[in-house]
């Protein structure tokens, strides 16, 4: 949208004449919506809305806002609309953003193949927490996100998209083949923070397996891949990374996939996309893509709905 998201929050408020059922056309806090009014009541130096009882009335200089706020929301649909109808290059351009580490090994090979039907679309990629991609897709900033752990939100529809294992990985010259489930407490670990899916199932399982994971002995968090392979060559320590994130260096004998015992990881990563009835054409194809299509050796679900 063209225009301001303080000025969207405004607007809607003002038609409500209620945070809290403002709150639920946006479904945003209300907390996030009087910070937006406060923001702009600073930014203007007057005061946009008075209480009346349980609801609020337009002030004089928010009428004037208001009034002024509908002609611009006009105006930029109006401009949205011809761009998304004239501009090639906008109608053609998927916007996709992600927090799971997968990402980066999964969506590059998505995306050739797709080129390879489509070879006039382009793409964005954004690497989002979770708050930030389900704002970024309600605002029509994202197209669809890739996610390694369950979002809920009622106006995204969320779908399970492919299998995930999760393994222990050491130095391929220095780490043993295998370790029994015990010895993780004895083991220097690296815990990567960028993929809060994979933290999640870590704390998960391992609590499950009697492991928490305070016994563990957690001595670096790293947030780059890069960085923790490098670490991790070097002998310094073992990390539980996706299967696909290190596939190339264990096949290239640069790292080790050790084996623990009793302990099986794997999860589900999901696509996220805006329950709309006008997606934009491309969109839906590349959604439906992903939903059909299969990648090396994980193999994309689809779903009954």
């Amino acid at each position: 949208m063209l225009i301001d998201k303080k000025m969207i929050v405004f607007m809607t408020v003002a038609e409500s004449c209620s945070y809290s059922l403002a709150s639920r056309k946006l479904s945003l806090g209300q907390s996030v919506l009087s910070h937006h009014v406060d923001t702009l009541e600073k930014e203007l130096k007057v005061s946009l809305f008075c209480r009346k009882g349980r609801n609020i009335e337009l002030t004089p200089e928010g009428e004037v806002l208001y009034q002024e706020g509908k002609k611009l929301l006009t105006v930029a649909r109006q401009t949205e609309d011809s761009f998304s109808t004239m501009s090639n290059q906008i109608a053609r351009k998927i916007n996709l953003a992600g927090d799971a580490l997968t990402c980066s090994f999964t969506l590059p090979w998505m995306l050739a193949e797709f080129k390879k039907q489509h070879e006039d679309v382009n793409f964005t990629f954004k690497h989002l927490c979770a708050d930030d991609i389900i704002d970024g897709i309600i605002a029509g900033d994202v197209d669809m996100a890739l996610v390694g752990h369950p979002l809920s939100h009622r106006r995204l529809t969320v779908e399970p998209c492919f299998h995930d294992e999760i393994i222990l990985v050491g130095s391929a010259t220095q780490a043993p083949k295998s370790m029994e489930l015990g010895e993780l407490k004895k083991t220097p670990i690296f815990w990567i923070t960028n993929d809060h899916g994979l933290d999640l199932l870590l704390r998960q399982k391992l609590k499950e397996n009697g492991i928490p994971v305070k016994d563990l002995n957690v001595f670096m968090e790293v947030e780059e891949l890069s960085i923790l392979k490098t670490f991790i060559k070097a002998g310094v320590g073992y990390a539980f990374v996706p299967r696909l994130s290190v596939e190339d260096e264990i096949q290239n004998n640069a790292l080790r996939e050790i084996e623990v015992k009793g302990l099986t990881l794997e999860r589900v990563n999901y696509r996220m996309f805006l329950k709309t009835k006008h997606t934009r054409e491309i969109v839906s194809e590349f959604i439906e893509f992903i939903r059909s299509s299969q990648w090396g050796d994980f193999k994309v679900v689809t779903v009954e709905q």
